[in-house]
């Protein structure tokens, strides 16, 4: 069995000169970690007494755990495998357990594995828990190896049994390993160390990065016995010293222990580098009280430290890629509870970094230079993302316009009419103009009389950004509103009207309702608000309920015009998603919510509208409510325009996926063009840590590449390898990356990270778990100035995003470091299906429809009924089109003859798409242009039935038509030709034979095809 010969740490004056365990040795072990947990410490017998074969050991093992005395130890003999029964636990405690137990293979080693656990709950995800202490031994022997009367424990204290020696303490593997963070001081050690350091509230520990700091209640034996590095109210805290390279993230790690509570923590760093006779004043900053957020402000953050506790702080230091061979001075000082610790570090500089360096990289991951990362601003701009066009603005008309669209503005700054030239095909802007509007929005404040409004003024901020500003006045009342208003080069605008009260006394409002009426023949189609998406319900009566439901937008619309709104205050963070909405809801607005009001809600009527057209108005109100004096809220509301841009349907047959492990060639005598890695894999065994294995992944890639083939990798921010060494750091920022939770789950975290988080997915064949993140935080600045280093390094073209924690911002910023590395980026979003009771009822298309314009592929999804639902359910929910990308199935491999008239197929390898590719191929469809029967008048072909749809690629020589029934039985359809192909009527039809799709069959002109239930057949119209 390997043990490392791995006694004490590597020596470094920033660290604690202590060994990895004060008694005993430490290293690494191979054994079957399910079976006796993660830890053992190794036993020597070197002595076994005639007629009494019992030994006596002592485990210094130095527990965190809350109740030694309940978890199980099993002892297993090192020579034969053979477990010990015979075993008795004379005291157990956190700092020691004592044993007599039968050496039952002589003299040697036993292992006695003192933390086995049970995995239980799902396989994916798992519910550790400690075995119960449970007797073994035999009556027999306990009787033969004690000699007194007297209680259990005393005879066994009292039985003088030869001691047996505990060696060392070993791991299942250095990323289970205890060693050597999270072996807890004894009391006499803490009590040693505060009476050195009497009075004194806070002690600050310094420990070398690589040892990243775990145990928040307890701690570090190496730290009570080595000593602090600085204490509050203590002068002449001695320099510490250090190595660091040029153009580094050096990272600091200190352990501020709280001896009494702390409030109001500040952390200050001074530094300057030395470079011959220049000096250079370096920014050196505590991630743990300031940085920058997600949009690139900075901020501050509040830290406060429980008694006894203790706080991680990580200290980046940025030195100057010109200070080779200087010194870097800094000095850190952290005040709280009045008084303050002072620590002065020496960096002496290389002359030269290692190579990955100045390129930009982070070297060994262990030294958690990534950590800078999270307050990167990469790619935070106003600038165009392809295939976006500037933002056109005709102030004097109030109209802005955008790819395919057009807001044009009311004298109120709100929306009174939004436009679309998007084509029927939804593959072209260049289409007639399409109204929504039947009306301009309308916010009424009932009780509060008539409004004024003031001039528009906008700002343009850059080509992909443009705002206004709208001033409101009320005599009547003396409330005043403002409207901020905002729109995007994608299609997003953002809408704040902060109605404020600015006097001393309260102002009753009967209600305040958000108006809004759409044409109904531009809304035939819905989803959201509890309802799946299709055809258009009739009308509709919804409440705020966000403790169950992730509800709080709607999309209203057809295939090349349409708009999502979002109801939302102030108060709005992203929840999380994806079978953890539960554990981070929607947070109810203010404003519209009106504190859970029974009178707050939406409505949606069909109405008549001037000249009986029909009209669709949509409400929001927040019912009766009084503004107090000096009140102001928030009724936001956020639209995206949606066709986002045109589908590209030769692109969508030109990327064909392949989506599992093989080596290059194999994948590439698919046909497949576009390979997806998935975590859990080989080449990625770490869920969205895809760096640690980057050197792979660019071998991989090269050979891809040329082979003609793409390659892109799994990587989001729902949760994190626990394998990234810049987990428990990230932790230490106290939920500001990991969201809080019950903690428990997989048994890694349990030891490691203690409490406060959310166990999340496990992978059992790579031993990888995850903890949930919180979704809107640093960790998107961490996570995209990474995804442009693992591009960089790799040179992969994409991203396989597995539903998403991140917003519309985050994922603009993704694009933008794909695009400017990769020549024709790609990404695509799966999701299982949302609308369930676990993810709050929200479609999968609704709930990421703001990632959507950075998008190019959909696959949706497990749980989604490709059999049993609509045309219509199937354009909205599934296919991507009305929002300007295409998509693939995945339950039960899909409906392929319903998904082909959407331009969809299934997913290699999980279905072969062989035959399809090369018939494709054969057609030259990948270079024909595609009319979806979502076209209307605009397709060159129908079927004589409506529940037969027909999708037509445009050949030289005809058409290439696919047809899919919705009908309940068989049923004889004729092609029925538009005006301008009337010429095929009389062009020979056929089906060609396509593998595990159709067989082969001619018709003659005019005659009747028969489609039955739930399938199809593709059609060669004309000359092939």
């Amino acid at each position: 069995m390997r043990t490392p010969a791995t006694a004490t740490s590597t020596p470094s004056t920033l660290a604690a000169t202590q060994p990895l365990h004060p008694e005993l040795e430490c290293g690494v072990g191979e054994w079957d970690k399910l079976l006796y947990g993660n830890h053992r410490i190794v036993v020597n017998v070197s002595e076994v007494p005639a007629g009494r074969p019992g030994n006596s050991v002592v485990l210094p093992w130095r527990r965190q755990d809350e109740n030694p005395a309940e978890v199980d130890t099993i002892v297993v003999s090192a020579a034969t495998g053979t477990r010990v029964l015979n075993v008795v636990r004379t005291a157990a405690t956190s700092e020691r357990g004592e044993f007599t137990f039968e050496p039952v293979d002589g003299p040697g080693e036993y292992h006695f594995y003192y933390l086995p656990y049970v995995m239980g709950g799902r396989s994916y995800y798992p519910q550790a828990s400690y075995l119960p202490a449970r007797p073994t031994a035999n009556p027999g022997w306990v009787k033969s190896v004690v000699t007194s009367v007297w209680s259990f424990e005393s005879a066994f204290s009292d039985s003088r049994l030869p001691a047996a020696q505990a060696l060392r303490y070993e791991a299942a593997s250095e990323w289970d390993s205890f060693a050597p963070m999270n072996f807890t001081a004894t009391a006499g050690e803490l009590e040693t160390l505060h009476a050195a350091h009497s009075g004194a509230p806070f002690m600050v520990f310094a420990e070398d990065r690589s040892h990243a700091i775990s145990m928040t209640g307890r701690l570090p034996a190496r730290w009570a016995i080595g000593g602090p590095a600085a204490v509050a109210g203590e002068d002449g805290a001695p320099r510490l010293t250090g190595s660091a390279q040029p153009g580094e993230d050096h990272v600091l790690q200190l352990g501020l222990y709280a001896v009494d509570a702390l409030d109001d923590v500040q952390v200050t760093v001074a530094a300057c580098a030395t470079a011959g006779n220049a000096e250079i004043e370096v920014a050196a900053r505590c991630i743990n009280t300031a940085g920058v957020d997600r949009l690139g402000v900075p901020f501050s953050k509040d830290l406060a430290v429980g008694q006894g506790r203790v706080q991680a702080l990580f200290i980046i230091v940025p030195v100057p890629s010109e200070a080779g061979g200087g010194t870097l001075d800094l000095t850190v000082r952290i005040g709280a509870a009045g008084t303050s610790a002072t620590i002065p570090v020496t960096l002496n500089i290389a002359p030269e970094a290692d190579a990955d360096i100045p390129a930009g990289g982070f070297g060994d991951p262990r030294q958690l230079r990534r950590l800078a990362w999270l307050d990167s601003t990469l790619a935070i701009d106003d600038e165009l993302v392809r295939p976006f066009t500037a933002i056109e603005l005709d102030a004097p008309a109030r109209t802005l316009g955008i790819l395919g669209r057009t807001l044009t503005l009311a004298a109120n700054g709100l929306p009174a009419q939004i436009g679309s030239t998007f084509t029927p095909e939804v593959t072209g802007v260049d289409g007639p103009l399409r109204t929504l509007l039947a009306g301009a929005f309308s916010l009424e404040t009932r009780g509060a009389g008539a409004w004024t409004f003031g001039e528009i003024d906008f700002t343009v901020h850059g080509p992909a950004r443009t705002s206004w500003r709208c001033q409101w006045h009320n005599a009547a009342r003396g409330l005043s509103a403002t409207v901020h208003g905002e729109l995007e080069a994608d299609g997003a605008a953002t809408f704040a009207v902060r109605l404020a009260n600015p006097g001393g006394g309260g102002v009753e409002l009967g209600d305040v309702r958000l108006s809004v009426p759409c044409l109904a023949e531009s809304v035939p189609l819905s989803m959201g608000l509890g309802t799946t998406g299709g055809r258009r319900m009739e009308s509709l009566d919804w409440s705020w309920d966000v403790a169950d439901r992730n509800q709080e937008s709607l999309w209203l619309g057809d295939a090349n015009i349409g708009a999502q709104i979002a109801f939302r205050d102030d108060n709005y963070e992203r929840p999380l998603n994806t079978n953890f909405y539960h554990e981070k809801p929607l947070i109810e607005p203010v404003s519209w919510g009106n504190h859970g009001s029974s009178e707050a809600g939406i409505t949606l009527r069909e109405t008549v509208g001037e000249g009986g057209s029909g009209v669709v108005l949509l409400e929001a109100f927040s019912g009766p409510r009084t503004l107090a004096g000096g009140e102001s809220l928030n009724y936001g509301f956020r639209l995206l325009l949606t066709p986002f841009k045109p589908i590209d349907p030769a692109r969508q047959l030109r990327n064909r996926y392949f989506h599992d492990q093989g080596t290059v060639s194999d994948i590439a005598a698919t046909g497949a063009s576009v390979i997806n890695i998935h975590h859990a894999t080989a080449l990625a065994p770490f869920i969205n840590d895809p760096l640690l294995h980057a050197d792979t992944l660019a071998e991989y890639t090269a050979a891809a590449h040329a082979a003609g083939l793409k390659v892109k990798v799994y990587d989001t921010v729902r949760e994190l390898t626990a394998h990234s060494p810049d987990l428990l750091p990230m932790a230490s920022l106290n939920g500001e990356i990991f969201s809080d939770g019950p903690g428990k789950g997989h048994i890694w975290p349990q030891e490691h990270v203690g409490a406060n988080y959310v166990s999340a997915w496990y992978a059992p064949t790579v031993d990888d778990i995850s903890i949930v993140t919180a979704g809107e935080s640093r960790l998107q600045n961490w996570y995209i100035r990474g995804l442009d280093e693992l591009v960089r390094r790799t040179g992969l073209d994409g991203l396989y995003l597995d539903d998403i924690a991140y917003d519309r911002q985050a994922m603009k910023r993704v694009r933008k470091v794909l695009q400017n590395r990769c020549a024709e980026p790609e990404i695509d979003i799966h999701s299982a299906n949302q609308f369930n009771e676990r993810d709050g009822f929200n479609p999968s298309a609704n709930l990421y429809m703001e990632q959507l314009p950075y998008t190019d592929r959909l696959w949706l999804g497990e749980y989604f009924d490709y059999d049993n639902t609509d045309p219509a359910y199937w354009l909205v929910e599934v296919s991507g089109i009305p929002f300007g990308l295409m998509g693939e199935m995945l339950e039960g491999g899909g409906n392929p003859w319903r998904g082909l008239v959407f331009g969809m197929t299934g997913r290699a390898p999980r279905v072969d798409n062989r035959p399809l590719w090369a018939f494709w191929a054969g057609h030259g469809l990948a270079d024909a242009p595609m009319v979806g029967h979502w076209a209307g008048a605009a397709v060159p072909v129908r079927t004589s039935d409506p529940d037969v749809l027909a999708t037509s690629w445009l050949t030289p020589g005809g058409l290439v038509t696919a047809l899919a029934s919705w009908a309940p039985e068989p049923v004889d359809v004729t092609l029925e030709f538009a005006p301008e192909y009337a010429h095929l009527a009389a062009a020979a039809v056929s089906a060609p034979a396509i593998d595990g799709f159709q067989g082969a069959a001619d018709f003659a002109p005019g005659a009747a095809v028969t489609v039955e239930p739930r399938k199809g057949v593709v059609l060669v119209v004309g000359a092939p």
